[in-house]
């Protein structure tokens, strides 16, 4: 119990602290990356035959101011690296614009990809190319951290983001679709789930954060919070470690991509929502689940796995070798083969 205790206590306080340094950083919209409303302000496309401008939002292009060209520019550089055609794609919606990658053949069955936290779609560079041969995949960036995606409310809790997730697969004609969740992003699928589960043909969730246990403290975990509260490219490198076995095979153009993304944002005030899901609403999860975490994993150990085969007995799960919390960069082909012969089955 003091245990547990403690790491609330750890967590409010960290939540405290990214909260109130993120709102010190906006005054306007919270967006990770761009707010809508500054995005907008470039300029706007000729519609309709009589050639004129119209005030329609989806008639707008998306012009990125200067003091974050260099971020989108690192974004953009990123995508070279998933050596496939990838279409990326800007859906309004009533929370602010949804910016989609998209690859595969249209006609595959649908996976959608959720990142995790400041990690931008472009972390799914070293999985990308394998899960697109059988798959259309829609890999969408969070609205309130680093990437293409827009936030017009200043804050949203977990039913809204659920919604707004809803909403864009809903845009993008997805009646039902497989979902795979990286550590936030894990936590987030599961909202996701929670909210239509009817929609969820299979779930795969890599080492979620805070989704059936608290993160266990440690020193790894607190250098974390010091590089979030005060961002150093020099540390990066060492924080990276810590999550990651194989930090330095990791792209330096990623590495460039999220140091920019981590130094002009904070975390999102959603922080407050990340606390983990109650066994009453997890045991109303039906579809077919994997989760996978690293045998060297800082943020989920075996006792996460131990709650998902007590809370979900036909849920699939495994710990996979010489790998951390970046699951899909330290061992990219066997996290690859396991999605792919679970979500084919």
């Amino acid at each position: 119990m003091r245990t547990n205790g403690f790491v609330i206590t750890l967590f409010l306080l960290i939540s405290l602290l990214f909260s109130c340094t993120n709102d010190s950083k906006k005054e306007g919209a919270e967006k990770s990356g761009i707010t809508e409303e500054k995005a907008l302000k470039g300029k706007r496309k000729i519609s309709g035959e009589k050639n004129k401008l119209t005030d329609s939002p989806e008639n707008y292009e998306f012009v990125y101011n200067d003091s974050l060209s260099e971020y989108i520019n690192a974004y953009n550089k990123t995508l070279s690296l998933f050596d496939l055609p990838i279409e990326e794609k800007d859906i309004q919606t009533q929370f602010g614009n949804a910016h989609v990658l998209i690859c595969g053949e249209s006609n595959n069955p649908p996976l959608v990809l959720l990142h995790g936290m400041n990690a931008s779609s472009t972390m799914w560079y070293p999985n990308m190319k394998a899960l697109a041969k059988d798959y259309c995949v829609y890999a969408i960036d969070f609205l309130l951290e680093p990437g293409k995606s827009t936030c017009s409310s200043k804050r949203l809790n977990k039913e809204q983001i659920a919604s707004w997730y809803d909403e864009i697969v809903g845009k993008l004609g997805l009646e039902s679709f497989n979902l795979v969740g990286c550590s936030r992003g894990g936590w987030l699928a599961t909202a996701v789930s929670l909210n239509k589960p009817e929609k969820i043909k299979k779930l795969v969730l890599l080492s979620p954060a805070q989704t059936f246990t608290w993160i266990p403290p440690s020193s790894a975990l607190l250098s974390n919070i010091t590089y979030c509260i005060s961002p150093n490219k020099e540390k990066l490198g060492h924080i990276l470690s810590g999550l990651s076995v194989r930090s330095v095979k990791i792209s330096k153009t990623y590495f460039d991509q999220y140091y920019l993304g981590t130094e002009k944002e904070t975390f999102s005030s959603c922080i407050f929502e990340m606390t983990p899901y109650s066994r009453k609403s997890v045991e109303t999860l039906k579809m077919p689940i994997l989760v996978l975490i690293g045998d060297k994993d800082i943020i989920n150990n075996q006792r996460c796995l131990d709650k998902v085969k007590k809370w979900i007995p036909d849920a699939q799960t495994g710990t996979i070798k010489n790998a951390g919390h970046f699951l899909s960069f330290d061992q990219p082909d066997t996290v690859n083969i396991l999605i792919r012969d679970f979500l084919g089955r």
